[in-house]
């Protein structure tokens, strides 16, 4: 096994995982656009720059189109989503006449979604052409949804407030435009007061704080359903913001026995999380793994039985020798 591992070692570094949580904030000086990997943590520059193109208040991703959407206020920049961004600036949203700005930012169905927390507060349907803004929703000004996301495996509307109205706490609601309700779902961690960034796939909520990472060392990662905190993500923050931004970009469920870590990829960095997996037993739902980055992934059963155990062994070594063409990556 260890020679196997180091035929592959060349190979896993030429690999890169497909992006999962990406996120952002407004910190002086230079800024950082990341994804960060919600199995390992590790959070890989995007787009840095000192001006106001990589920090956002409100980030959102159109998976039909591939764009990435973000803004600074009232201006909004777009870029296909991959590695490096490529800031566009599409120009100033508009409310009526006026200019307007946008503290967190979600996209579902064709439209963009925004949040404001001063003057009229509530929810803005914006389209991504014109950039004018339409009040859709006006809830409590209690409230103060800093974090915006649609579900898109479910359709459902989340925001993320660090206030509340008389009664109710700080934390994740569901926010329903048709019935105009607002649900609670979970609260913030203890001592988190100011958390602007929200991303929410498959159920699964990331509440991310606004730097620095001496200061708010870490992202959340919550059960919408269940409103328990299953664990944390480290910040890649290193100044502090403002305001910060997140959102989920989907990967595709992919058929990549072997797949051990996620990616869509089969190799060394595999073999690792498959030993892990050996010793956690089967995975029973490797779609809500993947979202949750709660490893490990049903694709470790290797042998397709259903288990994952140390029977796997031996056709996971022949995955990392031959994996299937689309869980493979060219190397130098």
């Amino acid at each position: 096994m260890r020679t196997l591992a180091l035929a592959w070692i060349l190979c896993a570094l030429c690999s890169v995982a497909q992006a999962q949580l990406v996120v952002g904030n407004d910190q002086s000086g230079v800024a950082t656009i990341y994804e960060v990997n919600v199995i390992t943590g590790v959070a890989t520059p995007l787009y840095s720059a000192s001006d106001s193109s990589a920090k956002p208040w409100g980030m959102a991703y159109d998976g039909t189109t591939n764009t990435l959407y973000w803004n600074n206020g009232s201006v909004l920049f777009s870029s296909p989503f991959g590695t490096p961004l490529t800031p566009t600036n599409l120009g100033t949203m508009s409310y009526g006449a006026g200019t307007i700005n946008f503290v967190a930012l979600s996209f579902y169905n064709g439209k963009l979604y925004g949040t404001r927390n001063i003057a009229t507060e509530a929810v803005y349907e914006i389209d991504p052409a014109t950039l004018q803004a339409t009040l859709v929703y006006q809830y409590s000004s209690s409230f103060d949804f800093g974090g915006l996301e649609h579900d898109v495996a479910t359709g459902k509307l989340y925001g993320l407030s660090d206030t509340a109205p008389a009664g109710e706490v700080r934390g994740l609601y569901e926010l329903d435009i048709a019935a105009q309700t607002t649900t609670f779902l979970a609260p913030y961690p203890a001592g988190e007061t100011d958390i602007d960034g929200l991303a929410v796939y498959n159920r699964i909520a990331y509440y991310v704080t606004d730097g620095p990472n001496n200061v708010q060392a870490f992202f959340y990662v919550y059960d919408v359903g269940t409103g328990a905190l299953l664990g944390t993500l480290p910040s890649p923050f290193t100044g502090s913001g403002t305001f910060s931004a997140a959102t989920f970009i989907a990967r595709p469920v992919t058929s990549c026995p072997g797949d051990s870590n996620g990616d869509t990829l089969v190799n060394f960095a595999d073999i690792s999380p498959f030993i892990a997996a050996i010793k956690a037993g089967s995975a029973t739902n490797w779609t809500c793994d993947l979202a949750a980055g709660l490893g490990p992934y049903r694709n470790s059963d290797a042998n397709g039985d259903g288990t994952v155990n140390f029977a796997d062994i031996s056709p996971f070594i022949s995955l990392l020798k031959n994996p299937p063409p689309q869980c493979s990556s060219t190397c130098p």
